[in-house]
């Protein structure tokens, strides 16, 4: 690991140092850190099913339900990374060995746009992650801002983070109890910042390799390691050692992808099924606070907004490396094709075929992210949310 270049990934190791998955750290260490935060996930989870099983009606049911799937969600992002730990590593030992084949300047700065694009998303998400749960925390005081802006005759109640069940008084004990909410989610939800920055290191380097290796193919007629490129005598097999090399490097951009996604395909899967569920259920909740709970009505809002940034986050990555894998048979046609020998023409002919068949993050190997995907799961959760509805009137 260069210096340099493990500076780009900085956010991620410091994530997952925190929830003890980062793929270099001590077995006892990782096991520690792991142990200490299913306990603080499991605490907090206990109040929420001890709310599911006191609740005398529907409408108790249905505001349990989306804590409930982001709970699940929350220990499945958690167990992903701990289960899949040898292949999160392969993965990150890729990914700094890929830097250490880069032969020319072109071809590192190719890299390092990817790796800075990677580091942003990252920063921005964890921002978004802590910031967003203190603010859906503080929308429990909501009824205080209303009482000093639209003031009632008696003073309105104060609101937890989410349904929970603390067998106390929940009015004496409420500042206790929403410490330990707000303490317990922010610790809880490190996991899916670490699990989803990660993610997106990760599809930003599979799109940079495609990004090198479209370089690479329009520019076959370029003398290799050194600095700068600088057009060859016409050899023939100085053309097909280029060629050859191209083809290994786009065989590895497929293998890391491929990679990628046996990893998280089946963690994708019910993380979906949890989203268009909880997506609807929230839905059904807002509609029903709406005309009467302002703050109720603004935390299920800023619920369902959360599900769908991160949802987008999901399609809009997995339409950017669609896009990156497709563009390779373009960048072979945009370069000078025509003017090497018909052998290593001929090899092109194996890349382009190839290129064809995109390559996709998908969710259980069947629900593929892309924008035109999304556009399909908001669909599907108005349709039960219509359904839902139905049923609560």
């Amino acid at each position: 690991m260069v210096s340099s270049t493990i500076d780009y990934y900085e956010i991620n190791k410091n994530l997952l140092r925190f929830v003890g998955q980062w793929p270099y750290q001590k077995p006892r260490e990782r096991r520690f850190i792991f142990i200490f935060t299913m306990i603080l996930v499991i605490n907090a989870m206990v109040p929420q099913v001890a709310q599911f099983f006191v609740c005398e009606n529907m409408e108790c049911v249905y505001e349990t339900i989306p804590p409930h799937m982001l709970a699940i969600m929350l220990l499945i992002k958690y167990f992903t990374l701990h289960l899949n730990k040898n292949q999160v590593k392969d993965l990150t030992d890729r990914l700094f060995i890929n830097w250490n084949i880069i032969d020319n300047e072109e071809e590192r700065k190719i890299m390092e746009k990817y790796a800075k694009t990677g580091k942003w998303y990252s920063k921005m998400y964890a921002s978004y992650v802590y910031i967003g749960i203190v603010l859906f925390s503080f929308t429990g005081f909501m009824p205080r801002v209303l009482d000093f802006i639209i003031p009632l005759n008696t003073s309105r109640p104060l609101m937890l983070p989410y349904p929970a069940y603390y067998f106390v008084n929940e009015e004496k004990y409420f500042y206790y109890i929403f410490c330990h909410m707000l303490f317990s989610a922010e610790i809880g939800l490190s996991g899916i910042a670490a699990h989803d920055c990660l993610l997106f290191v990760y599809i930003e380097h599979a799109c940079s390799l495609f990004a090198v290796n479209g370089f690479r193919f329009e520019h076959m007629l370029y003398k290799r390691n050194i600095e700068k490129t600088i057009i060859i005598n016409h050899a023939d097999e100085v053309y097909c050692k280029n060629v050859v090399f191209a083809i290994h490097a786009h065989r590895e951009a497929l293998e890391f992808a491929l990679l990628l996604e046996n990893t998280f395909t089946l963690s994708f899967g019910i993380q979906i099924l949890m989203v268009t569920v909880g997506m609807s259920i929230s839905l059904v909740q807002f509609s029903i606070q709406l005309p009467n709970n302002l703050a109720g009505a603004m935390r299920y809002l800023l619920f369902i907004g959360g599900q769908l940034f991160h949802l987008f986050c999901y399609s809009f990555e997995g339409q950017k490396l669609i896009n990156h894998s497709s563009e390779t048979c373009d960048k072979i046609y945009n370069g000078s094709w025509y003017k090497i020998p018909p052998s290593a023409q001929r090899l092109l002919l194996m890349v382009m075929r190839k290129s064809i068949e995109v390559t996709t993050l998908t969710a259980g190997k069947i629900y593929v992210f892309s924008l035109e995907s999304f556009t399909t799961v908001l669909q599907t959760s108005m349709s039960y949310f219509t359904v839902l509805s139905s049923f609560s009137e």
